[in-house]
């Protein structure tokens, strides 16, 4: 009976100890706080966190002409104290690039950088200019250019988009100088297309030439993300003499060269 009153008494303090050690791993409950807001804190207006537009006051967007030639274009430009920057737009023959001017006289520089010879697209910065450039550049089935020689080589510029609009700009010994726009007819484009589907394109050698000949002009066809130098017509692809003997004759139809 001894044995059976201590365990009792003992197991009524285990028990007990065991509430104890319960209540203080638990913590009181904490009383929960309302925040009042006052009327005029209701009325009071959010403030906008104001994002400063970008300054493109010392900014052009450029467009590099020559595929083969662009890093003297863009050493040319760092001479001249300007700063060149890549854009995202991933082609093998077209390089777009922000260039930083020393000052805010853009006009001056876009005249400079036309005047140079080594971009087709020059223009001011802004929110949409990039986009807009590489659009344009999308837009575009082919491009011929011919360069000057130490004679009175046709010096030109063709441009010929996907809907068949062709821009040409006639800088020297050309029958019409400066910008002059036409659509070919649908049979012309046609004709055009299945003369570039002949060969593939990139088969074509990146140059054609002869270092040892001083005065040639040089003529450069581009299409499908790649460019053709072409200074020696000797062992040149038919296909590729074809192309550029079709284009001429569209520019000879409407009397853009004599």
């Amino acid at each position: 009976m001894r044995y059976i009153l201590l365990f009792s008494l003992l197991f009524a303090l285990s028990c007990d100890s065991l509430k104890k050690e319960k209540e203080k791993e638990t913590p009181p409950p904490t009383e929960e706080k309302t925040v009042e807001i006052t009327e005029e804190e209701k009325e009071a207006p959010v403030e906008e966190v104001v994002i400063p537009e970008k300054d493109y006051s010392k900014e052009l967007v450029v467009v590099l002409k020559y595929a083969q030639s662009s890093e003297d274009a863009i050493e040319l430009l760092k001479n001249s104290s300007l700063q060149w920057e890549d854009t995202n737009y991933d082609s093998k023959v077209t390089k777009i690039g922000i260039v930083t001017l020393p000052d805010t006289d853009r006009e001056v520089w876009i005249q400079r950088l036309e005047e140079s010879g080594a971009f087709k697209f020059v223009a001011e910065n802004g929110k949409e200019a990039i986009d807009n450039a590489i659009k344009e550049e999308e837009k575009v089935l082919i491009a011929l250019s011919k360069t000057a020689c130490f004679g009175d080589c046709p010096v030109y510029e063709v441009t010929i988009d996907k809907e068949g609009n062709l821009i040409f700009n006639g800088l020297q010994y050309v029958k019409e100088e400066g910008i002059q726009t036409f659509k070919l007819e649908e049979n012309e484009l046609k004709t055009l297309k299945d003369k570039l589907a002949k060969k593939d394109f990139n088969s074509f050698n990146d140059v054609y030439d002869d270092p040892e000949i001083m005065d040639l002009a040089s003529t450069y066809i581009t299409y499908n993300n790649k460019q053709v130098k072409i200074r020696l017509w000797k062992d040149l692809p038919d296909e590729l003499i074809d192309i550029h003997e079709y284009i001429g004759d569209l520019l000879y139809k409407r009397k853009y060269l004599e």
